[in-house]
């Protein structure tokens, strides 16, 4: 290779030197379009303190086909102020700067635009590091990257622009991740992502502040394990009915370990192929709502109990009329029977005993309003419980107002609770003798059948339709003062009433039991002319009324049974008198006890002489259903007969589904009490 001397390589840079000024000519001389003052074309502040250099890389701008506009600075602290001032689109920087470390350049571009490194040859590891403090990359100074200077600034813009997307997709997706966990957290409602095998992904900060951990103590575990606390799920598992049908489930349930009611969903989740992957269980607590339910639940029993005792003072004068006429027969025929013995007293005594049974029917009447009797669904009679409960009312109402019945026999028995219907009819006459007030009036009711068939569009006070099907339909009409459009719309409002000192729960109550009874009700009323409404009771298919039995059947007095003992117990002496010589009469012998005390006493010394036991339920310091639980630890099977003048809805469920055990209202009918006696014992005549 020939070599050259000093003067050779000196008359070398001097052409250099020389070409570089005739390109700042070129540049000064001419109309520049490649460097332009476009303020949409890219801003590239080039750092670099050698003249030369920096002129090169000028010249591979304005040859460019793009448009730039470039700044050139030779110092960091000229190219921080001017970053603040107005920020490049691209910084290119030589990695060597006279007044600091390049790294604190790119700490201050940070991420609002790229920065390309130049090294010079053998400093490719200064890039590098500089590439990890947050340079987008870097070149090593040469003749041919100088050149092509501006196609790696356009190359980076590019990559720039595709990173900038990048991170606002990444933003957003990160955004999105934080927004949805700041929403699951932010949910009340107790939620857990759960797989096919009930094992817990995730919950949400609800969910684990419910069960006293931290959610991370969650994934891995199985949710019976942490809610139930049991090691294998529970029958009415919602996660295990979604599993059967792969459809979302629903189901309310109380958790004691969660203290509380709880409306629970679990929705499926699914995979790309369709597949169930898990479900994500849903918890909402409902314990407010359902205690809230229980106390208005309460409230209104106990408003209608009060309501029941106000009607009763309606009917408090009617009852004593009736007991008073029953008596005064009783009397009577007592009277009739000491003063001329020789009348035949067989009819007295049937008179007697017709007086005594419409008391016991009276009382009847009186415990199943009263709500003593138990709340049971049953077949009742219409015409023949408004029949009765119109009768009740009669004497206790104002005696200008007059009735009229139009009661069908041929409407077959309602399934329903007497006590509750009762206490309809008993409303709708009080309310309507209460809108006739102290003018004369006539309160009608009506009983009949009636069908409303598919087609027909029969609405109820509220404008729904009517099912269709066939209804006992009651009407009560009055013609009394009427009401208002306003009171219309309120009447069945809770607490709402016309009355100063009203309860306000009395039409609300009555739509409440008929909505109960699958019914529906009709208001039709105008100011000063009465108000008229009908209710609407689903006949039952395939029913048809029975008849009451008119006449107790005969009883025939069987031959006295020596081997058949029954021991009574009562605690008043009359009815253990008159107890006694009944179960004589039919062929028993009869032992008594005064007390329970006095019958465990004697069961324990005869024991294997008594054949049945029949036991008062109401009696001092023991009474009969604690005796009949003292009994049952001596003798499991010896039949118990519990008889009381109250309701018996406490006693069925003391004694529950014992077979050696049955219940009979008093007073009780000979006739009854004797096929129940002989049933119990088997007995074959």
């Amino acid at each position: 290779m020939m070599k050259r001397s000093a003067a050779d390589i000196a008359g070398f840079m001097t052409t250099q030197a020389d070409e570089i000024l005739d390109l700042k000519e070129v540049k000064n001389s001419e109309d520049s379009t490649l460097l332009t003052q476009n303020p949409d074309a890219p801003l590239i502040m080039l750092v670099e303190d050698d003249e030369n250099h920096a002129e090169l890389i000028r010249h591979s701008f304005e040859i460019a086909h793009e448009e730039y506009r470039l700044h050139v600075v030779n110092s960091l602290n000229v190219a921080c102020d001017f970053i603040k001032l107005s920020p490049p689109n691209l910084i290119l920087t030589t990695c060597l700067l006279p007044d600091g470390d390049v790294k604190e350049l790119i700490l201050a571009a940070q991420t609002s635009c790229p920065v390309i490194l130049m090294t010079s040859q053998g400093d490719e590891q200064v890039g590098a590091e500089a590439m990890k403090s947050g340079a987008l990359d870097y070149v090593v100074k040469s003749a041919d990257n100088f050149t092509s200077m501006s196609r790696i600034v356009r190359l980076a813009l590019r990559e720039w622009s595709l990173i900038k997307e990048r991170r606002k997709v990444f933003d957003a997706i990160s955004r999105g991740k934080r927004e949805w966990e700041q929403t699951f957290d932010a949910v009340p409602d107790l939620i857990a992502i759960i797989d096919v095998n009930h094992t817990i992904s995730r919950v949400n900060r609800a969910m684990a502040d419910r069960c006293g951990l931290r959610p991370s103590d969650f994934p891995g575990r199985k949710c019976y394990e942490i809610v139930h606390g049991s090691d294998s799920p529970p029958p009415f598992c919602p996660h295990v009915l979604m599993m059967q049908n792969m459809k979302e489930h629903a189901e309310e349930i109380s958790e004691i370990r969660l203290n509380g009611f709880f409306d629970v969903t679990v929705s499926p989740l699914y995979d790309d192929m369709g597949q169930v992957t898990g479900c994500v269980h849903v918890a909402r607590d409902i314990t407010e709502r359902k205690n809230a339910e229980e106390e208005r639940r309460k409230l209104e029993q106990q408003l209608l109990q009060a309501q029941k005792l106000e009607s009763l003072g309606v009917l408090a004068g009617g009852i004593a009329h009736d007991f008073n006429n029953i008596l005064t027969i009783v009397l009577g025929h007592c009277f009739m029977m000491k003063d001329d013995p020789e009348i035949s007293n067989k009819t007295h005594v049937l008179d007697i005993e017709a007086a005594a049974n419409r008391a016991a029917d009276l009382c009847r009447q009186m415990l199943a309003y009263a709500g003593k009797s138990p709340l049971v669904q049953a077949q009742v009679n219409m015409w023949l419980l408004l029949d009765e409960v119109v009768n009740m009312l009669k004497s206790g109402i104002k005696k200008n107002i007059s009735f009229e019945l139009d009661l069908m026999r041929d409407v077959p028995p309602i399934k329903g609770d007497i006590s509750q219907i009762q206490q309809i009819v008993m409303n709708l006459i009080i309310n309507a003798a209460e809108a006739i007030g102290d003018k004369g009036g006539v309160i009608r009711v009506l009983l009949s059948k009636s069908e409303i068939l598919p087609e027909q569009a029969v609405k109820d006070f509220l404008g729904n339709s009517i099912h269709a099907g066939k209804y006992a339909r009651m009407e009560v009409t009055d013609n009394g003062c009427g009401m208002d459009d306003e009171t219309i719309q309120r009447a069945f409002e809770p607490f709402f009433t016309t009355k100063f000192s009203g309860r306000g729960l009395g039409m609300s109550a009555i739509l409440g039991i008929i909505k109960a009874h699958d019914g529906a009700l009709q208001l039709s009323s105008s100011l000063g002319a009465g108000t008229s409404i009908t209710c609407f009771f689903p006949l039952p298919n395939g029913h048809e009324i029975e008849e009451p039995a008119t006449a107790e059947p005969a009883i025939e007095i069987p031959s006295r049974v020596s081997d058949r003992t029954i021991l009574l117990v009562d605690d008043e002496e009359p009815l253990r008198t008159i107890g006694s010589v009944l179960l004589e009469s039919m062929g028993f012998t009869a032992m008594t006890a005064v007390s329970g005390r006095e019958a465990l006493k004697i069961y324990r010394q005869f024991a294997d002489k008594i054949d049945l036991i029949l036991l008062d339920r109401i009696m001092p310091e023991m009474d009969g259903i604690e005796t009949y639980h003292e009994l049952r630890k001596i003798s499991p099977h010896i039949p118990v007969i519990i008889c009381s003048g109250y309701g018996l809805e406490e006693v069925l469920e003391q004694v529950g589904a014992d077979a050696n055990t049955g219940t009979i209202h008093k007073p009780y009918k000979v006739a009854k009490l004797n096929t129940m006696i002989r049933e119990m014992l088997n007995f074959k005549e």
